[in-house]
């Protein structure tokens, strides 16, 4: 029954309410035995202009001959664009940004109506960018980049106590962690996270993966982050001293057609096969000598280890040999050393600076490779390197 009265009398208000023009009336409702009596006042707007006026207070879609700088709306709109552009579908756009897919539509569509140009087209189930989408992309993604990178920036300032540090494996494991040690005595109030991986590394990769600072061994230009070079590498072939009298105390270059060459397969991302024989190889002028023959490996670190297991010669690193030489485990057989021209880099999302935990660590790691550098003559021969080599087997 107070079901029914609440209908009824919510149906006499619509009624009084559409009927009523240009008239102020008074409408009284009783709703029987539920002992409640309301007053409802209502004034000359019928709904048709109350649904008239609520349009009319809505502030209006500018389009781009009505530009006034950047707002709110203008700025969400943008940021929604990039995402569609960066995963190039509506759909996916929408799942990054945690709204629905007619959220991402509409805001496109304000954004295509204000700029008054279209900015997407669409190809199959996704989007491809207009010339129009391109330019504009070209010019905002970076600048949200960069914000997101100096946002970054100050919350690492404000809270920084650890590092983490994207670095090549064989650097890592042969160079980098027997030196902690010397960092912790330095900074005893920053960690270091260390992670042994050698992919590309870009700006949205340091970014989406939390990456400080990234070292890698290459030659490659990076656009859209900061470099510091640490140090160009000189290479050379190692052996240990029981291989080297084993076959002959060889000490002619012609003579590496009848031993084996241990290769790091790829030294860099994108690096042409064994590119560091050929490399040495040519340096001497020994054309001749076939410098893919041998054992190839994808990591520095195995052919090093094949190296000291007396089962070849590797082409050694100054840097990542250097502890074995200086421990009288490796050799060099031959003097002349070679640059490949690559180098190991420093990558940060922002310059360095001259403070800061990430300019402490960049002075750090260039002082340590320059001492593992001079520890090791590039011209040094030692016919006397020792055979024994059983504490590294165990």
């Amino acid at each position: 029954m107070l079901r029914q009265n609440h209908q009824d009398g919510f149906q006499a208000v619509h009624a009084a309410v559409v009927g009523t023009k240009k008239e102020s009336r008074k409408i009284h409702m009783d709703f029987g035995n539920a002992g409640i009596t309301v007053m409802v006042f209502v004034d000359y707007l019928s709904i048709e202009g109350r649904r008239k006026q609520t349009m009319n207070i809505s502030p209006p879609i500018r389009s781009a001959n009505d530009f006034r700088g950047l707002d709110t709306s203008l700025i969400g709109s943008l940021w929604f664009f990039t995402v569609v552009a960066r995963q190039k579908g509506f759909g996916t756009a929408a799942r990054e940004l945690y709204v629905t897919q007619g959220a991402v539509s509409q805001r496109i569509r304000q954004l295509e109506h204000r700029l008054g140009a279209k900015l997407f087209a669409r190809v199959g189930r996704g989007v491809t960018l207009t010339a129009a989408g391109e330019d504009l992309f070209a010019v905002i993604n970076g600048s949200f980049h960069d914000i997101e990178a100096k946002i970054a920036t100050f919350v690492r300032e404000r809270q920084q106590t650890s590092l983490v540090v994207s670095c090549i494996p064989s650097l890592s494991m042969e160079w980098l962690l027997p030196r902690l040690n010397s960092w912790h005595g330095s900074s005893k109030n920053t960690k270091i996270q260390i992670r042994a991986e050698f992919h590309r590394m870009n700006r949205e990769v340091m970014l989406n993966e939390n990456i400080d600072v990234a070292i890698r061994y290459d030659r490659d230009t990076y656009h859209d982050l900061h470099v510091i070079d640490l140090f160009e590498e000189q290479i050379f072939p190692v052996c240990t001293g029981a291989y080297w009298r084993n076959n002959n105390q060889f000490d002619q270059i012609s003579e590496l057609d009848r031993l084996t060459l241990l290769h790091d397969l790829e030294p860099w991302v994108g690096a042409e096969r064994c590119i560091e024989w050929r490399s040495w190889i040519e340096a001497q002028g020994a054309s001749n000598i076939d410098a893919d023959r041998g054992q190839h490996y994808n990591l520095a670190q195995m052919a090093m280890r094949a190296a000291l297991l007396d089962q070849g010669l590797a082409m050694g690193r100054s840097i990542l040999a250097a502890d074995h030489l200086v421990g009288g485990h490796l050799m060099r057989p031959f003097g002349p050393a070679a640059a490949p021209g690559a180098k190991y880099r420093l990558l940060t999302l922002e310059p360095v600076g001259d403070s800061g935990i990430t300019a402490q660590f960049a002075s750090w790691m260039k002082e340590e490779l320059e001492i593992s550098a001079k520890s090791v003559s590039v011209e040094r021969v030692d016919h006397n390197a020792s055979a024994d080599i059983s504490e590294l087997q165990h």
